[in-house]
């Protein structure tokens, strides 16, 4: 059992209730800390291992073998062949952009091997996932110019190896 119904959780809260115990004190009987059986009681079923969950059960007379356990969240199986490269980004995850500026404060320049790169720094040219620099007010890129990969932290396209700003 890795994570229980929440209304498991919710029987053995009722029934230490009716017996009149404490957290503190089933805590103690049973092995466990009182804001792990806090936070158990409110329905989080991971929040104790299988032996204090089954000594539990064992004090209130509750029978865990009749009740669905939960071992896994219902998560979709996913199609590798119908993913597409890594040049997308997840829909639910908002893509931070970079000022295309060359002159941009929020863009940073170092040196390799006497070439010189901007790295964007994407945190504070785009702290909230917007349209605009928030530095100079440009509009952001939020994948390659080059290729439409989506961009990464570093200051060259790991796709295409163009640099994502061109000085």
């Amino acid at each position: 059992m890795t994570k229980l119904d929440p209304e498991i959780c919710r029987e053995i809260k009722n029934a230490r209730k009716a017996a009149k115990i404490s957290q503190s004190e089933l805590s103690k009987e049973v092995g466990c800390l009182q804001s792990a059986l806090s936070m158990f009681e409110q329905g989080d079923g991971t929040k104790l291992n299988d032996e204090v969950v089954k000594r539990l059960a064992a004090k209130f007379g509750i029978d865990l073998t009749k009740k669905a356990a939960i071992s896994a969240p219902n998560v979709p199986k996913v199609d590798i062949a119908a993913l597409k490269f890594a040049s997308q980004a997840p829909v639910n995850i908002p893509v931070r952009g970079f000022c295309p500026n060359s002159a941009c404060p929020s863009n940073n320049a170092y040196q390799v091997d006497g070439r010189t790169f901007l790295k964007p720094d994407r945190s504070s040219a785009d702290p909230v996932g917007g349209r605009f620099c928030a530095v100079c007010g440009e509009v952001l890129e939020k994948r390659c110019p080059n290729c439409g990969a989506s961009v990464h932290d570093g200051a060259v396209c790991s796709l295409c190896g163009e640099p994502y700003i061109h000085i």
